[in-house]
């Protein structure tokens, strides 16, 4: 952009050569032809700067115009630091070795295990053989080595076919069935074992099926409750339990204390 330039207006122009051309006492009477000698020499001084400025300003034009493409007149941005990921520390855990009893449950952690250090699927049969020992162990080693487990999945089809309790058993209804016998502790662990093995089933049915089972002086108790989770079903069942055996235990009388009289 070129810069402007204020050209000097009469006024100015008076007043300069006004200043330049003050009257000297001693000098000789003012004269107009003074006057227009001084405003014409001022006028070409002007000129003769307007177009040096003039020129100066094409060069430097050309100057930028010849350095804009390469050169930037600001300078780059710096980059913004990388900072490295925040290493992640996980804790060290192992899945129980699996001996061929609770075979579900093993499945499980051992599901969760790799899930959670982000195991491949390619490396998770060769760390599953490191936590079975007994006859697990051998069923894996014959099965392995005949190539009977292509897959993950396959192998965990072909533990449960080998391992859990037969398809042919209907956990649904051996869950409809089942009734306290024992404590409410021993009748929730039957209770979970057969609901772990079931799939499907919606949560009222199964507090149903819970409430149900109990014993009928603590299934009128947990029903006047009405729990609408098996969490509080349980607890209500545990705290009756607690209740009449307290009410059916004697209670101790204790001896009174004598107050002797002091001697003399």
């Amino acid at each position: 952009m070129k810069p402007r330039h204020r050209a000097l207006t009469p006024l100015s122009i008076l007043v300069l050569s006004l200043l330049f051309t003050m009257p000297d006492p001693e000098a000789p009477p003012f004269s107009f032809d003074k006057l227009e000698d001084v405003l014409s020499r001022l006028t070409k001084q002007q000129l003769y700067l307007g177009e040096s400025v003039n020129a100066m300003t094409l060069k430097i034009d050309e100057l930028l115009q010849r350095v804009s493409p390469t050169v930037s007149p600001f300078p780059p941005p710096l980059p913004l630091p990388q900072l490295a990921p925040t290493p992640i520390h996980r804790l060290k855990l192992e899945v129980p070795r699996f001996d061929g009893s609770e075979p579900l449950g093993w499945i499980y952690k051992i599901n969760q295990f790799f899930e959670y250090h982000n195991t491949p699927d390619t490396y998770k049969l060769t760390v599953a053989s490191f936590y079975m020992e007994g006859r697990t162990l051998a069923w894996f080693q014959r099965m392995n080595t005949t190539e009977q487990f292509p897959s993950w999945s396959a192998f965990l089809q072909a533990l449960r076919t080998r391992f859990a309790p037969s398809q042919f058993e209907d956990p649904s209804g051996a869950l409809c069935k089942l009734t306290q016998t024992g404590t409410v502790a021993q009748y929730l662990t039957d209770f979970e074992d057969l609901a772990n093995r079931t799939t499907g089933l919606p949560t009222p049915f199964l507090l149903s099926c819970f409430i149900s089972g109990l014993t009928p002086e603590i299934r009128r108790e947990v029903q006047a409750q009405q729990p609408v989770t098996l969490v509080q079903a349980a607890g209500l069942a545990r705290l009756q339990e607690e209740k009449f055996a307290d009410m059916q235990t004697p209670s101790r009388v204790r001896p009174s204390h004598l107050t002797l009289p002091l001697s003399s």
